[in-house]
Parts: structure tokens; sequence; C-alpha cells
């Protein structure tokens, strides 16, 4: 009967738009050619691939051979460039230096010391190891000149000097995308009371003349610090824009990102700490590892099997060790792009068993900025239209226009 059901089950016709073709079994006997020794191998050509099974000997050989060569090329051993780096780890203090660097590989990676030898951290090795440019040796009087494997590196690399297997794909992830990626201070989350961020500095106050403090004190009205007790809260009056309506309007308080905290939250007592993991830049011919700009991007790795999304106690605790970075001079009206920059931002990159997801968050002040105002749309340009207010057209306003 098992067999019945699983012939039928064969012959079932599957619907194209629902069936990932990602999913189907590849063929992978153009693999083979890549376990064939040469001095130049090239990569082949895609086979073809059965969509549907029909249960003959000749597609069962197929798939045998196709698994066969992948298996193959997957166990094909990664040698080593003969002109490579060479690198001794010494597995008493955890350290890889490399003796001679050399090659555009250690510009902008590991440091240098006074002698001209390049001290790696773990990930920046393992990375070499993995790619093939760098010869790790033991550096052991028993081992002594004896290469290590990958599996050997993962080993001993992975759990060194705070590197997580988390952190590590990452960084390797954003190496191969061309990015240029170092430590950020706060690496030990231990010692993160002593980084000393810069100052947040006041929120600037724009000079205004004569004529635009007249225009304020007309136009403008600033509401009071304190709802009225009794009675509505929008006076009658007279009101020329809608800007001191909504103003009088804002009841609850609002975060505003301009003014520095008073004092450090609470989420240590409940939850752990998170800090910046990485600070990254963008790839540039004038970076210098010795003394590197400001970081494009801060990156923050979470293990998402262990450590749950962030609570906005420690996004609040975790843009504490981000600087300020208000949004650049001349964007004022433009609401949306204002918002979506904000004064402080990080990436978090959410890591699910070799699998990364990258959040940006960022510290905007809805409060701040007038996202009330209709003369300002989305790009930033003028919204408004004629004497009624509603924008967009240029009609006179409900009930103004003339009948025809």
């Amino acid at each position: 009967m098992a067999d019945v059901d699983e012939d039928t089950l064969s012959r079932t016709h599957i619907d194209p738009e629902s069936n990932d073709i990602s999913d189907e079994t590849q063929d992978f006997r153009f693999l083979s050619s890549l376990a064939q020794t040469g001095d130049h191998p090239t990569l082949p050509k895609r086979g073809e691939k059965d969509f549907e099974r029909h249960g003959t000997r000749a597609q069962e050989d197929v798939l045998s051979v196709s698994r066969q060569a992948m298996h193959d090329a997957l166990s094909y051993p990664r040698l080593h460039k003969p002109n490579g780096l060479t690198g001794l780890f010494n597995p008493d203090d955890e350290s890889c230096v490399v003796e001679e660097p050399k090659g555009p590989n250690t510009q902008n990676i590991g440091k240098n010391d006074s002698h001209g030898r390049l001290h790696l951290l773990p990930e920046e090795a393992l990375y070499l190891v993995e790619r093939g440019s760098l010869n790790l040796q033991w550096r052991d009087e028993e081992l002594s000149g004896i290469p290590l494997s990958l599996q050997a590196a993962y080993a001993h690399l992975i759990g060194s000097k705070g590197l997580t297997l988390e952190r590590y794909t990452v960084y390797a992830g954003l190496k191969r995308s061309g990015y240029l990626v170092q430590r950020a201070p706060t690496w030990y989350t231990e010692d993160h009371d002593k980084i000393n961020m810069p100052p947040h500095p006041p929120r600037p106050s724009s000079p205004s003349s004569t004529f635009e403090r007249l225009y304020k004190f007309l136009f403008y009205h600033t509401p009071p610090a304190d709802p009225p007790p009794l009675g509505p809260l929008v006076q009658p009056g007279l009101y020329s824009s809608y800007a001191p309506i909504y103003r009088r309007l804002a009841l609850i308080p609002f975060h505003d990102p301009t003014v520095p905290p008073s004092q450090p939250p609470s989420s240590t007592l409940y939850h752990s700490s998170i800090r910046p993991t990485y600070h990254v830049w963008k790839p540039t011919s004038t970076f210098r590892k010795s003394a590197p700009p400001p970081p494009d991007y801060r990156i923050c790795v979470l293990n998402a099997r262990t450590d749950p999304f962030p609570v906005l106690d420690q996004l609040d605790d975790l843009m504490r060790y981000v600087p300020y970075q208000p949004p650049e001079v001349g964007s004022e009206g433009k609401t949306y792009v204002r918002l979506r920059h904000g004064y402080k931002s990080v990436i978090l990159a959410v890591v699910d068993q070799g699998i990364v997801s990258y959040v940006r968050v960022g510290d905007a002040g809805f409060g701040v900025e007038p996202v009330w105002d209709r003369r300002v749309g989305r790009g930033g340009k003028s919204g408004g239209g004629g004497r009624g207010g509603r924008g967009g057209t240029s009609g006179r306003g409900r009930g103004r226009g003339k009948r025809k």
C-alpha cells in the first residue's frame, strides 16, 4: 500500500508557480572538472536538471554520479599559494604573528610592531587561512613548523580573545563584500565603562534677525509649559497656521534626541548589555589602519539562538556608546529624510545558524520634527497650495472658489 502511495505521489502534477526551483535536486556533475589537477582550473558550466522523477535506472545513475561529483568537489584539498604569507600561532598566548608581511592583504588588517612584524587578531588570521592567503604554522617546541589545517584553525581561533562563531561569520561576510572592518573599542562588554565616548554636543541655536523674531511673535504662538486645567486645549483666537494648534495638542512627553541623557538606564539590572562589536568603513584608498577615520557603520553582533531581540532599555543603553551624528545641515524641512537618518544609529547583525540578518536601529526625533506640517512633503518639497491650505493643487480653498 505504501508503494502505491509513493507511485501516486511521484506522478502528481507539481504547480510550477508554487515550486521553488532551488529546492530541486541539482545536477552537480559539472563540478567533477574542479577535482581534476591542473595549473589553471576554470569554472565549469552548469548542467541540466530533471524536475520530475520517472523512476528509470538512467536517472538514478545520473543522480548518483552527481552526488559523487559534489562530494569530490567538497573534499578537494585546498592548497595555499606558494608565495603567500606564513604566520606563526602560539597556543600559549593565542597570538598570530607574520614575520614578513607582504602583499595587499596586510595593508588594512593587523597591527605592525617596531620590528616589522604583523600581529593578527584571531578573526583576521582565520579569514586569511580560510581564503588560502596565510599558511599558519605552530610556534611550539614540539610542533614547530607544522601547518595548521583549516579545521585546526577553527578549533583554536574560535573562542580566542572574545571571538565567537557568530562574530566571525559577520566579519568574514563583510570582508568578502569588500568592507574594511576593525574591532570596536567595546569588543569586551565587561570593559565598556572604560570607554570615553565623545560628549553630547548641545543643540545648536540658529541666529535670527529682527524680522524673523517679529514674524515668529506674530504668527507662531509658543504653547504654555502646562496645559490649562480647565477649558479647551486650543483657546479661541486668531490662528494664521496649523502649527500653534498642533503644538497645543502635544500633551504626551516625547523623546528629544538632541538633549543628552541625564542618567544611565537600568537595563543591566534585568537584561544583558550589548555593545558595538565592529567598526566598518566603505572601501577607500585613503584608509589608514593606524589612524582610521570615523566609521561609516557600527555593527552589533547578536546570536539569535541565545540572545533575544533587544528591548527598549537595551537599545537605549546601546545608544549611549554611539556618537551623536545629527542630520546634515541644510536638511531642514526634509522631514522623512531626517527621520530616516536619525541622530544616532547602529546596525544589529542577527546571526541564526550562519544566516546573517542586518537591522538598522536609529534614534529618531519624531517629536522634534514637524511631521504635522502640511507644507513639508516626503522629499522636503513644498506641498502647500492655495488659501485653503489643502496643498497639492492650485485651488482657492473650500468655499472661496467661483462657480462656473
